[in-house]
């Protein structure tokens, strides 16, 4: 364990006196007991059948589907959407949504027959985040709410639990090999069988702080990647300017048909959404730059950066809608 036992063990117990993030789980599990009170269908499943497109995403609604699902829960487990297309291709595709949804409640299956569904929405495939975040409202009970596989990855390896080697076991294949749901099945479980046996009393969501406060994410290294080469860049943006140039060439992708505005001053960006609404852009390298410069929250509507550096526990819940243009382009023109 790259962490002694016992400081760990020390840690979970501060977290347990932190009376304001204690606050801020429940009001989360309050939202959430809300959320599967509209929305019944692991009990109900034959209310998949009545949703209607406005019911799964509206925007300027305080009740739709989505809504509960990436924001009115995000204490519970954050996750981001890379473009404003995704949960109106839920909706043209709503067949599809509720097939999905019915497979997700369905108690006989599996959690890597869950993840690995192929409901053929653009936007849902990838690292199944979105999908990963419905089924962790559904069974909160038993899953740890962290969503990146990459994230399960490191935290398996900073408590030296040997992932690679229970895969080969329980699934007789490299992990390499192994599939999105198969993977997030195996660490979930690890993970869950690590609590249990060290913090058994330790909320799942207190669990998951931990675990993003002990083992932080890595700086990112400056690399080639590929599918840059079609915006004229070799390497990832170091610069906000360089930034703002692979939007320039996304943002109809992003949902943001056109640009009124580009300035010097704070917000960088005034575009109007696809219903023509103005929207309030400011452009970052790093998400976390946004609260480095003091901007204040209330007067702008998007971040749009390069990398998504916030982890799921430092975004506070009156900050901007992030857009990461890295994981947009390596997770959404994928799937």
């Amino acid at each position: 364990m790259n962490i002694p036992l016992e400081q760990l063990l020390s840690k979970a117990k501060e977290l347990e006196k932190n009376s304001e993030l204690i606050k801020k789980i429940e009001e989360g599990k309050r939202q959430l007991k809300i959320f599967l009170e509209k929305y019944p269908f692991r009990e109900k499943p034959e209310l998949i059948d009545s949703l209607t497109p406005e019911k799964i995403y509206n925007p300027g609604s305080d009740d739709y589907f989505f809504l509960w699902i990436e924001h009115k829960t995000r204490s519970l487990g954050a996750i981001f959407v890379y473009g404003g297309k995704v949960y109106p291709n839920a909706m043209e595709k709503i067949d599809q949504f509720k097939q999905l949804l019915k497979v997700l409640m369905d108690d006989k299956k599996t959690i890597r027959e869950k993840v690995d569904y192929d409901c053929g929405i653009k936007g849902f495939g990838g690292d199944k985040l979105i999908i990963k975040k419905i089924l962790y409202c559904y069974y909160s009970e038993a899953l740890i709410p962290i969503f990146k596989t990459e994230d399960l990855e490191r935290f398996c390896d900073g408590l030296n639990i040997d992932y690679k080697g229970e895969a080969m076991k329980s699934y007789r294949k490299p992990y390499e090999d192994l599939t999105v749901g198969e993977k997030y099945e195996l660490l979930n479980g690890l993970l869950m069988k690590f609590k249990t046996q060290y913090l058994p009393t330790l909320d799942n969501v207190l669990f998951m702080i931990l675990l993003y406060d002990t083992f932080p994410r890595p700086p990112p290294p400056v690399r080639e990647i590929k599918p840059l080469n079609k915006f004229g860049l070799l390497f990832e943006p170091q610069t906000e300017q360089e930034v703002l140039h692979i939007f320039s060439q996304l943002h109809e992708d992003l949902d943001f048909p056109y640009i009124v505005k580009i300035q010097t001053e704070f917000p960088d960006i005034i575009a109007l959404d696809k219903n023509r609404n103005p929207k309030r852009i400011e452009i970052e390298k790093f998400a976390s730059d946004f609260k480095r410069h003091g901007h204040p929250p209330e007067e702008c509507d998007f971040i749009i950066c390069w990398e998504n550096d916030l982890t799921e526990t430092e975004i506070p819940e009156e900050f901007p809608q992030i857009i990461s243009l890295k994981d947009y382009i390596l997770e959404y023109e994928k799937s």
